[in-house]
């Protein structure tokens, strides 16, 4: 578990060397003492990286619950949307800002929004386009279409349809039910079937960006231990199949880490480095709490980007329609975006279709409206520069106002900045308008507005080595 800043215990490197950056010019190499570390850094992958860069993300909670009913009592002929549309789905999270969108595939009930040879509990057998429709291809289908990546979700170990009709065992008991993998018998009919949907759904659609196979980490708590353990089985086996059929892909889990919350936060300081509660990439972060915070550990072995989902960020009512939805204020929404992906987390966010099988309006203003904000905030900077070295300043032609300054860390060789302050120049004297701990992909910093003719991000501290700043922009938001 990660330290408060400072802490002699994370063998931090005295203050990063110190380079001034003016704007547009290059930046010389400095050697930078770097205390010795417990074990190398944990490093991203290429597609850790980029899959930071996507940095907001849409969930599409979508299934036959939807139609009113949270378990598997709902008969596939319930589910019959009059007015499905997947790229009003797509439009209105490119709206939002999302980069990809994530589809329920199957959600805890069991049905399946494509023709799976595993269930009758399924689209195949429904009363939409009479039994002939694919839901997930029109969703991947709408996503290429419209230039957002597509991915996929599942929930491994909650089936009611399949506990109930296959396994025999109490319909509807969701995440408790769990008693099925004291058997090994029925333990396996469960493994078999989950390889298999996923191996239709990785194998049917093309490239995936991200797969989310939802309560890993959750399993890790559960007692006795061979319920926990089966579990973790359970999903080590799935994601080696994932990453054998889609070597590109993310995975939730060991790819990818949950920020431990729904309620639209990262914590802060974050690493997205990580030690696993076994120490294997087939278990969760030994610093995750569900419902709270999952700090990381600068040192740790594993580096997975963390994402926070969240609904109520955008509207009232959970993860499925269940009636018409209130809309968050816009502060609120924008709230979210700060404290996930200003945070250095990625954010995805929910949109909701109703029982019609589309967006309402209102959510779809709403998401249009966010997104709108974070461009008006932040696509053009006053200036922006980068640097090798632990800092990076930027010249102002005249005294600007600024309000905003966002940092970005060159993360490649793993994540380092774990102390920064940020000094305006103001009437030419140098003051302090901002100090704080990680940066990771992404920090916003928010700040009193101040006019100034030069602003200067410097590191503090370092947790091995140089501290490499990827980009330094200021901002005035008043516009």
């Amino acid at each position: 578990m990660s330290k408060p800043i400072g802490r002699r215990e994370f063998g931090l490197a005295a203050a990063c060397s110190m380079l001034t950056l003016s704007l547009g010019s290059g930046l010389a190499g400095a050697a930078t003492a770097a205390a010795p570390a417990r074990r190398r850094l944990a490093r991203p992958t290429a597609q850790q990286l980029a899959f930071e860069e996507l940095e907001l993300g849409a969930f599409i909670h979508y299934s036959i619950d939807t139609y009113g009913s949270q378990s598997a009592s709902l008969p596939a002929s319930a589910f019959n949307p009059s007015h499905l549309d997947t790229e009003q789905w797509v439009l209105a999270a490119k709206g939002m800002g999302a980069r990809y969108v994530v589809l329920t595939a199957r959600h805890e009930q069991g049905f399946c929004l494509w023709p799976t040879a595993t269930t009758r509990y399924s689209i195949q057998h429904s009363p939409y386009r009479d039994g002939k429709g694919d839901i997930v291809r029109e969703f991947v289908d709408a996503c290429r279409k419209h230039g957002v990546k597509p991915g996929l979700y599942t929930p491994p170990w909650i089936d009611d349809h399949f506990d109930q009709h296959a396994l025999g065992m109490q319909a509807g008991k969701g995440n408790a039910n769990i008693d099925k993998y004291d058997d090994p018998a029925l333990f396996a009919r469960v493994r078999a079937k989950e390889l298999q949907q996923q191996q239709e759904l990785l194998t049917r659609y093309g490239p995936l960006a991200f797969y989310w196979d939802d309560h890993f980490g959750r399993s890790d708590s559960l007692s006795p231990v061979p319920k926990g353990g089966k579990l973790r089985e359970l999903y080590a086996v799935l994601a080696r199949q994932a990453h054998r059929l889609q070597p590109d892909m993310l995975y939730f889990g060991p790819d990818v880490e949950h920020v431990g919350n729904e309620a639209g936060h990262s914590c802060y300081p974050m690493w997205n480095a990580v030690d696993t509660v076994d120490g294997t990439r087939d278990s969760c972060a030994a610093t995750y709490k569900w419902g709270g915070d999952n700090t990381g550990d600068p040192h740790g072995r594993f580096y997975r980007p963390r994402l926070g989902p969240t609904t109520d960020a955008l509207s009232s009512g959970g993860w499925m329609w269940a009636g018409p939805r209130t809309v968050q204020p816009l502060e609120e929404r924008m709230r979210a975006y700060y404290q996930l992906v200003g945070r250095g987390a990625g954010a995805i966010i929910n949109l909701t279709p109703d029982t019609s099988g589309r967006i309402p309006d209102n959510l779809v203003a709403a998401a249009r409206e966010m997104g709108d904000e974070v461009s008006r905030r932040f696509a053009t900077p006053l200036a922006q520069a980068s640097g090798g070295d632990g800092m990076a300043t930027l010249q102002l032609p005249a005294p600007r106002r600024i309000d905003h300054l966002i940092t970005m860390e060159n993360q490649a060789l793993g994540q380092r900045i774990a102390g920064y302050r940020i000094e305006a120049q103001v009437g030419g004297q140098w003051q302090t308008v901002a100090e704080g701990h990680t940066v990771g992909h992404k920090r916003i910093d928010r700040i009193a507005p101040v006019m100034a003719t030069a602003v200067r991000f410097v590191c503090t501290r370092s947790v091995e080595g140089r501290a490499a700043i990827r980009s330094f922009a200021a901002y005035d938001t008043s516009a």
